[in-house]
């Protein structure tokens, strides 16, 4: 009769027993994955895409809202490219564009604001007549496939630099 019972109980046990070794390995496997990194520089600035940490030229974080942080990104995914207020606010909120809807301007001006640096240079938003907005600055996207761009420079003592070996 005993026996009969510990039988019946050991695949329970073996479950048991089992759970922890399965949790290391899932805790082994997801610490061996490299997050990929997904950095945007543009005027000085960096945007990194996976924590959503906006960098300013002078190193100080720039705090944005969702919104705000989803029409930087379609920005910078087209840069140089007139973007019509329909296509924004398509991306943003998933619904159509009204004549008088303004909440696009709105976003756009809290955002030129928030990339305002104090410099002398012009917006990096621009208007476009009858059109939307353009990104006017160059976007350099650094990911897991740029990570030789990436890599930092070594400065040497005679003042020359070089990147280090991979």
């Amino acid at each position: 009769m005993q026996i009969h019972i510990l039988e019946e109980i050991r695949p329970e046990l073996a479950a048991i027993d089992g759970a922890p070794r399965r949790r290391e390995l899932e805790i082994r496997r997801a610490q061996s994955v490299e997050p990929i990194e997904r950095l945007f520089t543009f005027a000085g600035w960096t945007l990194d895409e996976t924590t959503r940490d906006l960098m300013s030229p002078a190193g100080q974080r720039v705090d944005l809202t969702s919104s705000e942080f989803d029409l930087l990104m379609a920005f910078l995914r087209h840069p140089g490219q007139p973007l019509s207020r329909a296509a924004l606010l398509g991306v943003l909120r998933g619904r159509q564009w009204t004549y008088f809807d303004r909440s696009i301007d709105t976003l756009v001006a809290r955002l030129r604001k928030k990339l305002d640096d104090g410099s002398d240079r012009p917006p990096l938003i621009r208007s476009v007549r009858g059109v939307g907005y353009v990104f006017c600055a160059a976007v350099v996207k650094l990911g897991d496939q740029d990570r030789s761009v990436a890599v930092p420079r070594l400065a040497l003592k005679d003042g020359a630099e070089r990147h280090p070996s991979p």
